[in-house]
């Protein structure tokens, strides 16, 4: 009876330490699968947080970014204008901003502060911001993008768009106005020689205003573009006063929708103001200054070569790299070069005129419907008895500010024109502010709008 009770009593231990081994085993495995759980929600988050694919265009200013990338560019300064780093863009982009809200300037930095700072280009390039974007999306590497900088004051600025627009695999032209004061070129080529696939144009032009010249620039840039290794894809022109509302991922997308075609302004009727292409312009120097004007002549000038038929747009435009290449090489459009010499504003009837051709067949031309017609997405910019403008217009051209940031967020275009960092700089801080985020967290905006363009489609 003893040794039965003794059986009884192991048997029983044995049975609960095999039920608290059990438990404890399975205690285990339910802590586990919990941090398991824990730790993936935790990384879905993080991801999430970098990676959102599309989101509304109501409020992509609202995007906070704390990456460690992202946090060293805002302790490195290299995120909009240092002294504004206390600004409140979400302020600046709502309706209710009003411009005396925020500061009508910031210190300048002058052109011998880059020429010092090129002595050391790695220090140059950290310093300036050039390397504020470590990664780049294979979709944008596979589709690098060429620009034409033209500018002749406030390198400062320059260097400002330059940094919001700069991808080591995408590669840019710098074309400086020849009589432009010389530090200002010594500027543009210390840069040139300390950021990778940035250049400064192999000839440069004495630029005249509403003059050939000024079309001549962008022209040189295309050649020496078509010369560089990187094969890039479209080439978009501006002047030092324009800024992307556009981050780079959107401008590769949205120009992967072009699918060849070109983004040119045309314009027709009494909007062409035809004097200016019906009568021969000549160049005149004012014996006292030596500054050159162009000036009409009584005498008509003969229509344009191989049919052409002329339509006026702006000197601004997206040109992809295969018209570029017919450009400089038919023989057609050099014709058509030559006759624009004597045309005042002739880079806004040039890149229009060939765009818009339907007796000689040009790349990615448009020729299906009027041209007025067809929407023109490269850069906005308001006109005075057009558009609405906060502050102040230059030549009709509204200079934003703060208050025009709304509207600016609500434009489809690609850029926006004109900014001057002499003038409510808060506008170009938030935007670049905004543009940066985006970008260091991954995110793109709906890009729908551009697929379904008749331009496109009857290419």
């Amino acid at each position: 009876m003893r040794i039965l009770k003794k059986q009884c009593f192991c048997q029983s231990l044995q049975y609960l330490l095999l039920v608290f081994v059990t438990y404890a085993i399975w205690a285990a495995a339910r802590w586990r699968w919990k941090d398991y759980k824990l730790s993936v929600r935790s990384a879905k988050h993080k991801s999430r947080s970098r990676t959102t694919p599309v989101f509304s265009t109501d409020k992509p200013y609202d995007s906070t970014v704390t990456s460690v990338e992202a946090v060293l560019a805002y302790q490195q300064k290299w995120v909009g204008f240092p002294e504004l780093a206390s600004v409140k863009c979400p302020a600046a982009f709502s309706k209710s901003g009003k411009n005396a809200m925020f500061a009508q300037h910031v210190t300048r930095v002058p052109v011998k502060k880059y020429l010092s700072d090129s002595s050391d280009c790695r220090r140059f390039r950290k310093v300036h911001g050039f390397e504020r974007y470590p990664k780049v999306s294979r979709e944008e590497l596979a589709f690098p993008i060429a620009f034409i900088l033209l500018f002749n004051k406030d390198f400062d600025q320059v260097v400002f768009l330059l940094r919001a627009i700069y991808r080591p695999h995408n590669v840019y032209c710098l074309t400086v106005d020849s009589k432009a004061d010389q530090d200002l070129l010594q500027g543009a080529r210390a840069l040139a020689r300390c950021v990778p696939n940035v250049f400064v144009a192999s000839r440069l032009e004495r630029i005249v205003y509403a003059g050939f010249s000024r079309l001549k620039a962008d022209i040189n840039c295309m050649g020496d573009l078509l010369q560089h290794p990187v094969q890039w894809r479209y080439v978009i022109n501006m002047p030092g006063q324009q800024f992307p509302l556009r981050t780079n991922q959107e401008m590769v997308k949205i120009l992967q929708q072009y699918n060849g075609t070109n983004d040119i302004e045309g314009i027709t009727g009494r909007r062409m103001l035809p004097n200016r292409f019906l009568y021969k312009h000549v160049y005149e120097t004012n014996p006292q200054t030596g500054e050159i004007t162009i000036t009409r002549t009584s005498e008509k000038l003969q229509g344009p070569p191989h049919g052409f038929v002329v339509v006026k747009g702006s000197a601004y435009g997206t040109f992809s790299r295969p018209f570029v290449a017919f450009v400089l090489v038919d023989k057609r459009a050099r014709d058509l070069l030559k006759w624009c010499e004597q045309v005042k504003s002739p880079d806004e009837y040039f890149w229009a005129t060939l765009h818009h051709s339907k007796t000689v067949p040009v790349p990615g031309a448009y020729t299906a419907g009027k041209p007025d017609d067809k929407p023109w997405l490269t850069v906005y910019a308001s006109w005075g008895g057009m558009d609405p403008c906060a502050t102040i217009r230059r030549r009709s051209v509204c200079i934003f500010s703060p208050e025009d940031l709304p509207g600016l967020l609500a434009r489809r275009e690609i850029f926006a024109n004109k900014f001057y960092i002499s003038h409510y700089p808060t506008a170009l801080h938030c935007l670049d502010q905004m543009l940066y985020n985006l970008t260091i967290s991954g995110r793109s905006r709906d890009i729908s709008y551009y697929k379904h363009f008749p331009f496109i489609k009857n290419s």
